[in-house]
């Protein structure tokens, strides 16, 4: 979707320009039809303003709803993320206390564990593409971890510690990976593009004699419909566009807990 490849400032007025241009023109449309049929009285103002409003209300919380869905998803993701970041800087800290060398391969391996996750996972699921490089730094840690020979009931017990982490991980890291394709179903965009048009020409068939005031309005609400869309799909996907969960954590952990590493 071209909204996803282009940053906020762009997009977004971009967007809003369309969906506000797209309104005014069905406006544009029906305003000469509406002068020609609408009947002399108050009974199509009536009439239409009872289905305006019943309409407002099953619309406006049908984008309440689909809005706090697709934020739902995103935290979800973030979440899992954060999940993911944290347990790698848990078994990092379990990992210095393993005998060496094991101690410092298991330390380094999680270091390139985690630029590889920003520099190779990161850019494929902004792509919506399912990563598989960081497999072989997940397998190499497993390696490590199991080559320890503990000599005391202490080492016992930080390699046991060391494995349940690992463990969290490969979940952690499992969750992040299977959300990379998590987004709305495409019927409910149906609805929200079928919505957005219904809205435009219920708006366009309001008897309004002066056409600036009619534009106005038209326009106005269209720019709160175009508002809510963008926030919409840029939430849908959370890797991806300019609303998009970033990498962020695991930076944190370079610049962090990792600086010391080469």
């Amino acid at each position: 979707m071209w909204l996803y490849d282009l940053p906020m400032s762009i997009g977004l007025p971009i967007f809003i320009v369309v969906v506000v241009g797209g309104s005014c023109g069905i406006l544009l449309i029906l305003r000469k039809w509406v002068s020609a049929v609408a009947p002399q009285g108050d009974e199509w103002d009536r009439v239409l303003s009872y289905a305006v409003g019943a309409y407002g209300v099953f619309y406006g919380v049908t984008l309440a709803l689909i809005a706090a869905a697709a934020y739902g998803n995103f935290t979800e993701v973030d979440g899992v993320v954060l999940e993911e970041s944290s347990t790698l800087a848990a078994l990092y800290r379990t990992a210095a206390l393993l005998p060496e060398p094991e101690s410092s391969q298991v330390q380094q391996q999680i270091n390139q564990y985690t630029r590889d996750v920003i520099d190779l996972d990161w850019p494929m699921q902004r792509r919506l593409e399912i990563p598989a490089e960081t497999d072989a730094n997940i397998t190499a840690m497993q390696q490590s971890i199991a080559a320890v020979q503990p000599t005391s009931p202490a080492e016992i017990l930080y390699v046991q510690q060391s494995l349940d982490q690992f463990h969290m991980l490969v979940e952690n890291r499992r969750e992040r990976i299977a959300l990379t394709h998590l987004a709305l179903p495409s019927v409910l965009w149906i609805v929200l593009a079928v919505g957005a048009v219904l809205n435009a020409i219920l708006i366009g068939l309001i008897e309004v004699r002066n056409l600036r005031v009619h534009l106005l309005m038209s326009g106005m609400l269209a720019l709160f419909v175009a508002l809510l869309l963008y926030a919409i799909a840029g939430f849908d996907h959370a890797y991806a566009g300019p609303i998009a969960v970033t990498p962020e954590y695991f930076e944190d952990l370079l610049k962090g807990l990792f600086a010391d590493e080469p």
